[in-house]
Formats: C-alpha cells, sequence, structure tokens
C-alpha cells in the first residue's frame, strides 16, 4: 500500500509509477503490469475508464455504448463493444495481470483489488489526512494530504473523448480540490504561509467563486505583513459575488475583514481546531431497508433470531447448549436468504445496541473480497484504514474495535470457508449472520440453516402480500399456476408482482399466459433491477467446468427429473468425476433430490436457463447432441440388460457398437433389480424413445422400443408398450428401416390381439407377415403367422395353425412366461440385439442345454454384444 511520506509545503512533482498500482487515472490512462500496456484507441480508452470508475458496480453494455457513441450508436455498435472488451481482455493478459474483464449478469466488471487504482489510494491518504486534522495532527495531516496530491500528474483521464466520461469526473474533481483546500488549511496552522502563499494566490484566481481560497489568501496575506492587500482581497471577492451571483459573503468572510481591520491577536497565530478530535462511530446501522412485503418464514425467522441471541430450540441441538454467535443460511439462488438475513438482522436490532454491519463480499479472489468488506466495516466504524498496511493487519483493526462490543455482522455471498477467518466475531456478545449457496463453506461447528423453495401455498400466500389479496382472490387458479410458473422462487415471485404492480390494467392471467412460453419465461421475469437471469448467471458463472458443463447438458435431457448414471456419459467421463460434478450442483442447489437416491431434478427455471446457454454456443450445441446420443445409448444397454435378467431370449440383431461402453459396476447398480428398476423409469424410458425419434437417432429408436416393448409386455404395461411401438413404429417408417417397421407392426399386432382388438391385429399382422416374406426374414416370418393362427382359432377354433412350432421349450425366467402369445418372449427380441450378464443361463434355455461362456470383460467394462457374439453364428 501507498505510504505517505514528508513533503514540502507547495505543489510536487508527480512521483514515478508504483508497480503494484497497475491502473493510473489521475492524469492520462495508463497500465503498468509486468511492462507498460498501451491504450491508445478511443473506444479501447472510453471502455476502460468507465470499467476503472465502476469497478465495484460493473457496466452494462448499452452504457458502453452511450458512452462511445452518444445517442445515435451504429447498427454494428454492440458487437463492435464486445470485440473491443475481448481486445481489452487480452491486452491486460499479455500484460501479465491475469483475466482481469468479466460478465457478471448483464454487466462487465473490471475485477480489482483495493489499491490497484491510484485513486483508492489517493482516497485513503486524503482519509487519512481528515483523520490527522480532527486530532489537531497537522504535520501528519499535511504530509498525508500532499502525498494523495502527489498522484495526480494532471486532468484525470485526460485525452479520453467522451462526454459520459468527463461527466463523470467532475466530482473526482471537486475531490482534488477539496482535499487541497484541506491540506492548504493545515500548512497555514503550521505557520508556512510564506510558503503556500504562491499556490494560494493561483488557487483564488483559479476559482474566484469559491470562499475558502479566498479565506486562506486573506489569511496568509495578513500573516506575511500584507494587510491592505489582504483587505483588497475581500472587497474585490464581495464584488465578485454581488456582480455574479447577487449574493452578499458568508459571515466567516466578513468575521475575517473585520478582526483584520481590527488588527484582532487571533490572527497572529494559528486557529483552534474547528472539528472534534476523532471517535469512532459508537452505532454503526448500515443494514439495506427490510423487506416491506415480507410474509412466511416464521419458524426459520424464530430459528435465526434464537441461534444468534442463545435462545430459542435450534434444531439438532440440545437445549442445554448455546447457539454458536456464526449462523449461516444456505439455499439456492433467488430462493430468499437475503432477504431472511436482513428481516432476522431488523428484528435483532434491540439484541445489538452497539449496532449492525452489513456487507457483500464481492466476486473474485476469497481473501480480497474479506479485504473489500472489512475496509468497509473499518469506514462504517470510522476507523482509519490506513493504519491497516499489511494483509491481516484489518482483521485485527476491526477486531479491536469490535471486543466487548454488542454487534451483530451480516454478510452475504459467502463462498469460502476461508473467507470466514477474517470475520468471525472475537466477542462473546457479538455475533455473525452470514448467506451462502454451499454448506461446503461453512466452517465447523456453525450453525447452519437451510432456505428451501417455499411450497405454493406459501408462494401463493406470498404474492397476496405483494399484490393485494383482492388480485389474488380475484383469480386463484391463475394465483396457483404463476406460483408454479415461478417455481416458487421467492425472487421470480417478486420480480412477477412487481410486473404486476406496475401494471394495474394487468390480470393475473395475463402475466400467466406470458410466463408459460419456456422461450421467453425469463426474459418476462425481470423489473427494475432485478432480474433472475442475473441471478442465474451468477450461480453458474461459480462452478467448476465439469459441473457448469453438465449443468448445460442436462438441458438436452427430456424432462427436468433425471438419473443419476446419465452424469457420466452426458460428461464423457468417468463415474467418478461424474458423482463430483453432480455433488456440486447438488450443493448449491442447483439440482434437487429426486424420487429416490438415484434420482435428481433439475427447477424448470434452472432448466431453461441451461437451454438458454446450451442455445447461444454452436459447438456446445453439438457436443450436447453427442452427449443425448451416449445417454439413449446407455437406456438401450440398461434395457437390454434387464431383459436378459428377465429371462428373455437374447435374439441377434445387425452388427451395431456402443458410443460408450458402461463400467459393469454402474450397470449392476441400476439394474441389479430390474423387475424395480423398470417399475421406476417407465415415464424416462417413453422419453428417452420419444426423444431418440424427435432427434433423428432412428436406428437407436427402433431398437430400444423393441427393448422397452420386451419388458412393457412381461409386465402387462399395455399403455407404455403401445406408447412406445408407435413412436418406433414412426421412427422405422421415416428412416426407411423395414424391418424396424415390420418388427413394430407385429409388436402392435401382437399387443392388439391380447387386447382383442381383432380387426387392428389382423390388418397389422399381416402387413408384418408380408414384410417379413419380403425381406427373407423366416423365424420373423413363422412367428407373425403363427400369431395370426393363433387370431383364427381365437375367432373360429376349426382354423388349424398355418405353422407349427411345436416342441420349442418355453423359458423360465424372473416372471411367469405363459405361452408364445406374450409378446417379449423368445425370439422377439432379436429386433433388440439384446446382451447382458443374464446371456449365458438364457441362451443355454433356448438353445437345448448347450452351454455358452460369456466373451472375457477386458479392463472391467462391459461390452455391447453383436451378431458376431450370438448363439446362432456359433
Amino acid at each position: 500500500m501507498h505510504t505517505a511520506q514528508p513533503v514540502a509545503a507547495g505543489p510536487t512533482a508527480p512521483p514515478p509509477p508504483d508497480p503494484a498500482v497497475p491502473f493510473r487515472i489521475l492524469g492520462p490512462l495508463e497500465v503498468h503490469g509486468d511492462r507498460p500496456m498501451p491504450v491508445t484507441a478511443r473506444r479501447q480508452q472510453i471502455v476502460l475508464a468507465l470499467l476503472l470508475m465502476e469497478s465495484g458496480r460493473g457496466v452494462t453494455l448499452d452504457s458502453l455504448v452511450s458512452a462511445v457513441w452518444g445517442p445515435t450508436p451504429p447498427v454494428t455498435a454492440r458487437a463492435q463493444i464486445q470485440t473491443t472488451v475481448s481486445s481489452l481482455r487480452g491486452s491486460l493478459e499479455g500484460a501479465g495481470l491475469g483475466r482481469r474483464i468479466e460478465m457478471r449478469g448483464a454487466r462487465y466488471t473490471l475485477d480489482l483489488a483495493h489499491g490497484e487504482v491510484d485513486l483508492h489510494l489517493f482516497d485513503d491518504l486524503a482519509a487519512e489526512g481528515r483523520s490527522a486534522a480532527a486530532e489537531s495532527r497537522q504535520q501528519a495531516a499535511r504530509t498525508a494530504f500532499r502525498s494523495a496530491l502527489a498522484l495526480w500528474r494532471g486532468d484525470p483521464l485526460s485525452g479520453t473523448d467522451s462526454p459520459v466520461v468527463q461527466a463523470r469526473l467532475v466530482q473526482l474533481a471537486e475531490r482534488r480540490f477539496t482535499v487541497l483546500e484541506a491540506c492548504l488549511d493545515a500548512e497555514l496552522k503550521l505557520g508556512l504561509h510564506h510558503d503556500v502563499l504562491g499556490e494560494i494566490i493561483a488557487l483564488a484566481g483559479e476559482f474566484p467563486l469559491r470562499e475558502r481560497p479566498a479565506e486562506q489568501l486573506m489569511t496568509a496575506l495578513y500573516r506575511c505583513g500584507r494587510p491592505a492587500e489582504a483587505l483588497a482581497t475581500y472587497r474585490r471577492v464581495r464584488r465578485t459575488f454581488i456582480d455574479e451571483l447577487g449574493i452578499e459573503l458568508s459571515p466567516p468572510l466578513r468575521r475575517l475583514e473585520l478582526a483584520i481591520l481590527n488588527g484582532s491577536a487571533e490572527l497572529d497565530r494559528a486557529p483552534l481546531p474547528s472539528a472534534l478530535p476523532f471517535a469512532p462511530v459508537t452505532v454503526p446501522r448500515s443494514l439495506p431497508a427490510r423487506v416491506a412485503d415480507f410474509t412466511g418464514r416464521e419458524d426459520r425467522l424464530r430459528e435465526v433470531c434464537g441461534a444468534l441471541t442463545g435462545s430459542g430450540e435450534i434444531p439438532g441441538q440440545p437445549e442445554n447448549d448455546r447457539a454458536g454467535p456464526v449462523v449461516v443460511l444456505t439455499g439456492g439462488p433467488g430462493v430468499g436468504k437475503s432477504a431472511l438475513a436482513v428481516e432476522a438482522a431488523h428484528l435483532l436490532a434491540p439484541d445489538f445496541p452497539d449496532g449492525q454491519l452489513y456487507a457483500r463480499l464481492p466476486d473474485g479472489d476469497p481473501l480480497r473480497a474479506v479485504e473489500h468488506v472489512l475496509g468497509h466495516f473499518l469506514r462504517s466504524l470510522g476507523l482509519p484504514q490506513t493504519a491497516a498496511r499489511r494483509p491481516g493487519d484489518r482483521t485485527t483493526l476491526l477486531r479491536g474495535a469490535l471486543a466487548d462490543r454488542r454487534v451483530l455482522l451480516v454478510v452475504e455471498n459467502v463462498t469460502d470457508a476461508a473467507q470466514f477467518a477474517g470475520l468471525l466475531p472475537v466477542s462473546r456478545d457479538g455475533a455473525l449472520l452470514a448467506t451462502g449457496r454451499s454448506r461446503a463453506a461453512v466452517p465447523e461447528g456453525t450453525t447452519v440453516f437451510e432456505v428451501t423453495t417455499p411450497a405454493v401455498t406459501d408462494g401463493v400466500e406470498m404474492l397476496t402480500a405483494m399484490v393485494g389479496g383482492r388480485r389474488v382472490s380475484a383469480e386463484p387458479s391463475e394465483a396457483i399456476e404463476l406460483t408454479e410458473l415461478c417455481d416458487g422462487l421467492p425472487l421470480a415471485l417478486r420480480i412477477a408482482a412487481g410486473r404486476l404492480r406496475a401494471r394495474p390494467q394487468w390480470s393475473l392471467g395475463d402475466l400467466t399466459i406470458r410466463l408459460r412460453d419456456g422461450r421467453r419465461r425469463l426474459s418476462e421475469l425481470a423489473h427494475g433491477e432485478l432480474d433472475l437471469r442475473d441471478t442465474l448467471d451468477d450461480a453458474r458463472r461459480r462452478l467448476g467446468e465439469p459441473a457448469r458443463l453438465l449443468l448445460t447438458r442436462l438441458a438436452a435431457l427430456p424432462g427436468c427429473e433425471f438419473a443419476a448414471w446419465t452424469a457420466a456419459p452426458l460428461l464423457d467421463t468417468d463415474t467418478t468425476t461424474a458423482r463430483r460434478a453432480l455433488a456440486e450442483l447438488s450443493a448449491v442447489r442447483l439440482i434437487v433430490p429426486g424420487e429416490d437416491a438415484d434420482h435428481h431434478r433439475t427447477p424448470e427455471l434452472v432448466r431453461l436457463h441451461s437451454a438458454e446457454c446450451l442455445a447461444a454456443e454452436p459447438a456446445g450445441r453439438e457436443a450436447a447432441r453427442e452427449a443425448t446420443r451416449r445417454v439413449l445409448n446407455g437406456w438401450l444397454t440398461l434395457t437390454e440388460e434387464a431383459v436378459l435378467r428377465l429371462g428373455d431370449t437374447p435374439a441377434p440383431g445387425p452388427h451395431r457398437r456402443q458410443c460408450r461402453p458402461m463400467d459393469l459396476a454402474a450397470v449392476e447398480a441400476v439394474v441389479g433389480e430390474p423387475v424395480v428398476w423398470f417399475a421406476g423409469e417407465q415415464g424416462a424410458l417413453l422419453a428417452a424413445v420419444e426423444q431418440a425419434a424427435d432427434t433423428g437417432e432412428h436406428e437407436l429408436c427402433h431398437r430400444l422400443a423393441v427393448a422397452v416393448c420386451s419388458l412393457a409386455a412381461a409386465q402387462r404395461a399395455h399403455g407404455l408398450w403401445r406408447e412406445c411401438a408407435a413412436h418406433g413404429l414412426e421412427s422405422a417408417r421415416r428412416s426407411g428401416d423395414r424391418l424396424g417397421e415390420a418388427t413394430l407392426l407385429y409388436s402392435l399386432g401382437t399387443l392388439d390381439e391380447q387386447q382383442r382388438r381383432t380387426d387392428e391385429a389382423r390388418a397389422r399382422l399381416r402387413g408384418a407377415l408380408g414384410a417379413f416374406e419380403q425381406l427373407g426374414e423366416e423365424d420373423w416370418r413363422e412367428m407373425a403367422a403363427e400369431a395370426l393362427a393363433r387370431l383364427d382359432r381365437r375367432i373360429d377354433s376349426t382354423v388349424a395353425p398355418t405353422v407349427s412350432r411345436a416342441g420349442r421349450p418355453a423359458l423360465s425366467g424372473t416372471l411367469p412366461v405363459g405361452d408364445r402369445s406374450r409378446f417379449g418372449q423368445g425370439r422377439f427380441a432379436k429386433a433388440a440385439g439384446a446382451s447382458g450378464p443374464a446371456a449365458d443361463a438364457a441362451r443355454a434355455a433356448a438353445g437345448g442345454g448347450r452351454t455358452r461362456h460369456r466373451p472375457v470383460v477386458p479392463d472391467g467394462k462391459f461390452p455391447h454384444r453383436h451378431r458376431d457374439d450370438s448363439m446362432e453364428k456359433r
């Protein structure tokens, strides 16, 4: 950090560039990293200048466009700004300053540590000087002020041609002149009137309508033995004020004139301090305003307050244990952690009479973020930050100030366990209330409360509090649907309520209709400063690369619920890495538990946001298609394995190979109990068949449909059987797969036969029989002919079978197989090309007792079997 050094009175030469201060705006714009980084292009100067001046808040793309081109930007303005930002980002990295510019929500931000801009040092030194002056330490004040003024190398950001930038520099120039005036005051009190007289004359001439330089000039002239000139100065300034402004001078200047006329002895010595000695703020109150229509969560609010005050019942703790002074609220994005924390802090104000301090940890380096918050707390307490020169000094200074004081610290956005080290209160009477998205960041021994998404009824209650009971009671069904479309998220509901309040002519149904369109729902959930997309962007940006990639590709799956095993093929990685990515997403509540431990669910709004991210990346879309194909292959592998484990005959199919083999352990974990697995995955299997058809994966669709129909037939899931067969049939027709079409016609005909749909069964079985004859598929032809004969016998018991298959033994398996009329038994599984650990026993049963040995599996993998492995080929 820059340290004030003693300097002589009067202006000083600018110091050489400080390598610890890479960005300099108190003069021409300069950037110094490992080597100087020239910024000469106009657009780059304007963009970088605005990012530096708004480093804590960021700048929107529209603001940058306006700063560069004003009210008439070109059509390509946004693209040009994006190119400029990309160029700046590369230049900063090339200068050894790292990746500094990020897109956070809708704003570009420049990641800066405190002290990396010369303006930061100027403000710190100015604050140090004011603190010293208030304590009557005039020499220390003069030293700090002169060190601050020495940082200026001319007009700030000179050469940056933008009215927007120049308008923001007015306040900055005023800060410099205020410091200069305070510096001259200190030097006059030190008796340096001869040294500073020339500088005061120049300042008073430059600013003839500022009274303070005129007062300083009169004082300096009088002490230099020039009272007549001092009085002439007064008359000139008075005349200027009357002519230009039509007003008289202020009382201090009139009293000074009278003192000079009377030769007052008060003017011969330094005046007494005009300010009280420094004292910290005794009761800081920096909490944001509470939410006016906060409702619900009474039980959780009571628990939080009880934990912070040491009273109340805390879940999971014995009643006689005193709750710890650190409470953390965790939960997903937009769930209402901030509103709950602020409400609790306001309610606890009487319990913390020495004050409440509030801050939100900025993004970027975790330890740098803590330093930023500590600096904010020190300023709130009135402490001089410049006393903290080294890392850790601010923590020590803050803890000393808070010792034996009952102060509540409220810190939001805690992401790292190390951040707690500098924030934990050392006073037994103090407390810390923090919010974060993951329990992983919480140190041991902390009281943690999970803030969950409210139930629909609670969401409707929140909506009622925000828009009024009359509007909700007039449209109760629409209120429920609106809450569901918002996923019950308090942030989304607050945005929706804000839009309804701003448009009283809208009904709840009007907004509900707009939200039903998933493609525009996130765009509709933005109002004023609140934007759900920004919140989700922020949550996504904090993820590691595997978790972020998985979240994006989950949008390619049908529906919100998904099986845990799909993570590995989506990422094309091993099971361990996939589980870590799932755990990270689960920890920050971007996925939530599903129906059981093997399933998860992506909240609908999170899924819509992931779909937007996926659509925005052309390369990502192609990778997602490959990932989807791997998942569909996984469903096929698992379904065929379940068919085999239930005792069906593994008939051969065309030579095909999986995109990605599955681990033996993964297969065993998923379909170890095939009946239970199939019962729980019927909806997902149908969705997989539909997705394969919709995405043009016709071969996968046909094979998966046949395998699913085999299981559905065995378990009499006739609805699933018909739907899967219909989708598979349509897909086979679109792709020209005649064998697949005939197979699924036979499947539907067999189902029609069982359901006594005689006409439909006859038509489909005859169509299948004709196709099998044309294709030369003798086995299938015989099965179709036998099914037709069976149908005829049901109508007329005198009709003889067309073809006899007597003598073929029935298979025994997990389920009772009945006769050959049950679709999915024996040779029909031919179209599925099934394979799996149960193949040997099933083949032995189908082959008259011949023992078959399973091929050696290399590296613990479970390969897909092909025609070359089948019983008929051997």
